[in-house]
């Protein structure tokens, strides 16, 4: 017998329906979110507390108030330790799958 959590698409038998039919299913690998949090001036580093590299991405604030975009050109990257982050209102994720 099969156990865990399945959602599918509108329109689709959770019961019956392909892997690729469903929103979510927890046999199916998924970020974790470790932390999130917000940097609001650029040049700062946040400790994430793994001992690796984890997967993780940012997104920046835009001009109007309330609205973060992903960034294509944005510098932050991680380490081991620390996220580091050069843009102002930066918005952070981190999980706690390690980065290939």
């Amino acid at each position: 017998m099969n156990y865990g959590i399945k959602i599918s698409q509108e329109g689709f038998d959770v019961k019956t329906c392909d892997d690729k039919d469903l929103v979510m299913s927890s046999k199916l690998n998924l970020l974790k979110t470790k932390a999130t949090g917000t940097v609001t001036t650029g040049g700062n580093t946040v400790a994430h507390g793994l001992a690796y590299v984890p997967i993780f991405f940012t997104i920046s604030r835009f001009p109007t108030a309330g609205r973060y975009s992903l960034i294509g050109d944005d510098p932050s990257y991680c380490d081991a330790t620390n996220l580091t982050t050069f843009r102002n209102n930066t918005r952070y994720y981190f999980f706690y799958q390690q980065s290939i």
